[in-house]
């Protein structure tokens, strides 16, 4: 028998009983722990829906074979089920596709919807959404983009190409640009949370002589935003290949295009704030005081929870260009958001 497939754009759980257990417990107690123990849980998956689970023969082993309900699990033995998720508030917007071919699906994700699966965010990301639009279990995202960010996004469509692609982006081949909307400094800009306080008088910046903010950044687990060191080397490095004047919501804005050449989470968004020229509709790092951009024990803002997000202002960041000579075929590859990117130079 075949192992559990993907179902409703999701993968099954795959769960040790751990080798240190005090001794065999049965399939349907053991499953019924995790479900009960499962913090985002959807209010219908009670023991009724936990029982339907081995009447459907959707509970097994790792050879595929369905488990009873009694059937005694040893310690070390896998079970593979479904979780049932609680209910999300729907992310608006459609994702639509820029590209599409027998070995990947470039879309263009919207703000406010996760990458993949993880915490309380499942059904609503972009992973679990583009499985049931396109009708592909397979699909597998090649890199991540953070929830609030929007632009190109790159799946793998099939598993046999997946690790060739995501080896890729771990080893950072992929040139990635991004859009950002910031407010206009006014004229006597002096910010104290400024870290380039001459930035006004540098030259315009080009492709050719971009500026380079590098800055040494910590992301701490638990802690909501980066904050700076001043202690060690650079670890995030930013080009700046241009900026100029735009329109955001009737006012006058800036618009950045940034190149990161290091990946570090929140690195743009805090780059830009070093400048005191917070991305406009950041709710972590505008309201951010200069202490809390130092100091780990600092208070930080509290931004809304989920399902108080406001989806009218979108943080104005996006993902605006991926390129990369493609692993399998050789040829280049360019592929460009919709969303903010259409601007963009051409790529040398």
């Amino acid at each position: 028998m075949k192992p559990l497939p993907i179902r409703a754009g999701l993968n099954p759980t795959r769960v040790c009983l751990p080798a240190d257990s005090a001794g065999p417990v049965s399939a349907l107690q053991f499953v019924s722990r995790l479900i009960h123990e499962q913090r985002h849980r959807h209010p219908d998956d009670d023991d009724a829906a936990i029982a339907q689970r081995f009447a459907d023969g959707l509970v097994r082993d790792d050879h595929g074979r369905p488990f009873a309900p009694t059937d005694l699990l040893r310690p070390g033995q896998f079970v593979n089920f479904y979780r049932r998720p609680a209910i999300e508030r729907e992310v608006p917007g459609a994702i639509p596709v820029l590209h599409q071919d027998n070995d990947l699906v470039v879309v263009d994700k919207p703000p406010f919807l996760a990458t993949m699966p993880r915490g309380q965010h499942i059904a609503q990301t972009a992973t679990v959404k583009l499985r049931n639009q396109l009708g592909n279990p397979e699909l597998s995202p090649a890199h991540r983009l953070d929830r609030l960010t929007s632009g190109v996004l790159m799946f793998t469509a099939r598993r046999q190409v997946r690790g060739l692609y995501q080896a890729m982006f771990e080893r950072r081949i992929p040139e990635k640009i991004y859009q950002a909307r910031t407010p206009i400094p006014p004229a006597s800009h002096h910010h104290p949370i400024t870290q380039f306080a001459d930035w006004q008088t540098w030259p315009d910046p080009t492709p050719e002589t971009p500026w380079t903010l590098s800055h040494r950044m910590i992301k701490a687990r638990g802690r909501l935003a980066a904050r700076l060191d001043v202690d060690g080397p650079p670890n995030a490095v930013t080009q700046v290949l241009g900026v100029r004047e735009t329109q955001y919501a009737g006012r006058a804005a800036l618009e950045w295009v940034l190149r990161p050449l290091t990946g570090k989470t929140h690195q743009l968004r805090l780059a830009l704030r070093t400048l005191g020229l917070p991305i406009i509709n950041d709710v972590l790092y505008e309201p951010l005081t200069h202490t809390a951009l130092y100091d780990p024990q600092a208070a930080l803002p509290s931004p809304p929870a989920v399902e108080d997000e406001d989806f009218s202002r979108p943080l104005q960041l996006c993902a605006s260009q991926l390129r990369f000579t493609d692993p399998i075929t050789g040829r280049r590859r360019v592929f460009t958001s919709r969303l903010g990117g259409a601007d963009l130079e051409s790529p040398k």
